[in-house]
């Protein structure tokens, strides 16, 4: 990339930060009405807010040397040019939430992926990195495997639980609720398994979401995967949608069931022709 502030993090090229205006004001400009892992910050504005928010926002990239105006046209920094078009044009999204906090989007290219991390005080800071496959193997899998230590699976058994419920337990620390899950485990003993999920849950080291986002003939799909990393027990939840109802399907992993239930969103999803 010319032209920009770069700081070098391992192999990456990392991009200054932006609002989430700044980004959505450039996606419009290559006609990108949305994009995953981004809601519009206009929809409740006037023509005139919009008009305003659109002028700073050039203002501040023109003064970062990232757009110009010439012959009447504005111009974008290659290497900025080239994030937005693949965050623009990308047919397959990673979603990566760590402890209900930490959110990095991913957004895949032909040659490159582009990853969109929130900070700290919600600006977003955009890094370009290699191709597809070394994402995959030296980013993602790696971020999703935080805390995870070799252990034995203890048990077999496998729960269902509404996300919701485990989303609420998980980030507050709270005990689940056997009754309020026994209609979505019929016949089974739920206090052996509740029993040691609780103490996962109680001692967890990391909760991470992953979120894949791929489009098949002009329709998006989505699949997805929910990690609870503890000492006392390593747990994957997949995504699943039962009678209009979104629940987890977990069940205690080794660190390489882990990377294999990665593995498997993955399949399910699509991973060629990434670029419309």
């Amino acid at each position: 990339m010319t032209n920009l502030k770069k700081v070098r993090e391992g192999s990456e090229d990392m991009i200054p930060e932006f609002t989430k205006n700044d980004i959505f004001v450039m996606l419009q400009t290559l006609n990108t009405k949305s994009i995953i892992g981004f809601s519009n910050p206009f929809i409740a504005l006037t023509k005139q807010e919009i008009e305003k928010e659109w002028e700073k926002t050039y203002k501040k990239l023109h003064l970062r040397g990232l757009v110009n105006l010439v012959e009447g046209e504005v111009k974008l920094e290659e290497g900025f040019a080239n994030a937005l078009w693949i965050m623009s044009r990308t047919n397959l999204t990673v979603e990566i939430i760590t402890d209900g906090k930490k959110k990095n989007v991913f957004y895949f290219g032909t040659e490159n992926v582009v990853e969109c991390s929130r900070t700290a005080d919600n600006n977003y800071t955009l890094y370009m990195h290699g191709a597809p496959d070394n994402t995959w193997n030296d980013v993602i899998y790696p971020r999703m495997l935080a805390g995870v230590e070799k252990q034995h699976v203890q048990m077999e058994d496998r729960i269902l639980i509404p996300t919701s419920m485990y989303t609420k337990c998980v980030e507050n620390g709270l005990v689940l609720d056997n009754d309020k899950l026994e209609p979505f485990n019929a016949g089974q003993n739920l206090n052996s398994i509740t029993k040691k999920l609780n103490h996962s849950i109680k001692n967890e080291i990391h909760n991470s979401r992953l979120m894949l986002f791929y489009q098949e003939d002009s329709k998006w799909s989505i699949e997805g995967l929910h990690v609870l990393t503890s000492p006392t027990g390593n747990w994957t939840f997949k995504m699943i949608n039962e009678n209009e109802v979104e629940l987890l399907d977990g069940k205690n992993s080794t660190n390489i069931e882990i990377v294999t239930e990665i593995l498997d969103v993955l399949r399910r999803g699509s991973i060629n022709d990434n670029e419309k």
